[in-house]
């Protein structure tokens, strides 16, 4: 009788099964002309919708209250067909969107810094966060007053207004991003006696940058929406399409106010692109969130 453990020695070695397949290659990157559909073929499609919804709407309404809802011959004739108005129109728009800008300039700076000084002393961030919810909740009416009277009626005002609406999104964000660093890097540069400084230069705001341009986006969209309301609260110096609105709905010319309307969605829509379009550029080639990497 053999022994089996020299029997199993002597046996043929197993061979083991490996299922193969076939390499899938990768699917090529969308050619330019295939992107730019995908753009622009969505928000014409909705775009379309909404005009024929409109358009239903205003049809059935009485005809003594169509006035109400302006036909898209009325918007030329009365409007956008007139040269003055046209040229009106533009001096207005370029005085909101330099409030919005301004407001801008002074609530991004701001607001990231503070972040980061969040980011950097715990305890900061929790004395602060509180308040910067409060800020956010407190109505702009009630406020409305104080600025009247430590600031007067010019342009400083509108500025401050537009500033508050647009601060809320930029530190919240940031310090959002900066926790969100992966650890495994903080500790590499750690073990390469990198200072604080360092790690917020090279690694942590690189890496909060695309949830930044999120909350940027968000300021920039409603920086023109706050630039018209602070023209509805101070009406002195130079007006803009905020007053071009009250105006418009005062002298009963609906027309014109829906002109105003339609420039300032303009407006809003791009200065929310020119954030994403900065985004896309800064960092196209290395995050899910780009627009070229989907």
């Amino acid at each position: 009788m053999s022994d089996p453990i020299v029997a199993a020695y002597k046996s043929p070695p197993l061979k083991a099964q490996v299922e193969r397949y076939s390499p899938v290659p990768l699917a090529p990157a969308p050619s330019v002309g295939r992107r730019l559909v995908l753009s622009v073929a969505p928000p014409v499609l909705l775009g379309i919708l909404i005009v024929a919804a409109y358009a239903l709407i205003r049809a059935d309404l009485p005809a003594h209250r169509q006035f109400l809802m302006p036909s898209a011959e009325g918007l030329w004739s009365q409007a956008f067909g007139i040269a003055a108005f046209r040229s009106e129109l533009l001096m207005r728009a370029l005085t909101t969107i330099s409030i919005a800008i301004t407001g801008l300039a002074v609530s991004i700076p701001v607001g990231i810094m503070l972040g980061i000084v969040m980011f950097r002393v715990y305890a900061l961030e929790k004395a602060v966060f509180p308040y910067l919810v409060a800020l956010q909740s407190i109505p702009i009416m009630a406020i409305i007053p104080l600025i009247q009277s430590a600031l007067g009626f010019g342009f400083l005002p509108k500025v401050l207004i537009v500033a508050l609406f647009t601060f809320f999104a930029i530190p919240t964000t940031l310090l959002l991003g900066l926790k969100s660093v992966d650890r495994n890097i903080l500790e590499l540069f750690k073990l390469q006696n990198a200072s604080w400084w360092v790690m917020l230069r090279k690694a942590a705001l690189p890496s909060a940058a695309p949830t930044l341009f999120a909350g940027l986006r968000i300021s920039g969209s409603l920086a023109v929406i706050a630039a018209i309301v602070s023209e509805l609260f101070f009406l002195s110096g130079k007006g803009g399409l905020g007053q071009l609105l009250m105006n418009a709905k005062i002298d009963f010319k609906y027309e014109q106010m829906y002109a105003a309307l339609i420039v300032a969605s303009a407006l809003s829509i791009t200065v929310y692109l020119s954030f994403n379009w900065l985004g896309n550029r800064l960092f196209a080639h290395w995050h899910e969130s780009s627009d070229r990497q989907r």
